[in-house]
């Protein structure tokens, strides 16, 4: 089934009242909204970070912030980062505190794809063990923690996708 999701206008960041397939909305470059979470550990050492699966079209293969996705029409901000967190790492969303921290406006040109999206970012504070983590395999191919240095190094070999501002949170709440 095609996902729908919201229009955004490109100066309010504010929906428009239309709607689009997410395809089409990458297709043409049409604004529209996404979720983001950034999950890191207690004391604050590492952050856990998701790889696309190779058969996405978007940087396949590609390191990534550990869970984001679209957000489906007519659905809160804050509901669609429970959904993805439970849909592509098979965690509880219910165990743990949602914090809001930004929304972002963000764009990717790759692949064919011409993606313009508006993303809430959140963060959450937690020691999750690896093996409570079950990855949707037609989204997410591996999850593992990295320092702060070792986020570090992903980025300066465009080893994970380049989420500028995002990466500017990270480094601000990392020790």
């Amino acid at each position: 089934m095609e996902e729908i999701i919201d229009i955004y206008d490109e100066t309010t960041g504010e929906k428009t009242g239309e709607t689009i397939s997410k395809n089409k909305a990458h297709q043409n470059g049409i604004w529209h909204s996404s979720i983001h979470i950034l999950l890191i550990n207690e004391d604050k050492t590492k952050i856990l970070l998701q790889k696309r699966c190779p058969d996405k079209k978007l940087y396949p293969n590609m390191w990534d912030i550990t869970v984001g996705g679209h957000i489906t029409t007519g659905e809160e901000p804050l509901i669609s980062a429970k959904r993805e967190l439970a849909e592509e790492l098979g965690l509880d969303s219910e165990k743990f505190e949602f914090q809001f921290l930004n929304k972002i406006k963000e764009e990717f040109l790759s692949n064919g794809v011409n993606s313009k999206e508006f993303v809430y970012v959140y963060l959450i504070k937690s020691d999750v063990d690896l093996e409570d983590i079950i990855v949707q395999v037609e989204e997410v191919s591996e999850a593992r923690w990295f320092t702060k240095e070792e986020l570090l190094t992903l980025i300066a070999n465009d080893e994970i996708i380049n989420h500028k501002e995002e990466f500017e949170l990270i480094k601000n709440i990392l020790n």
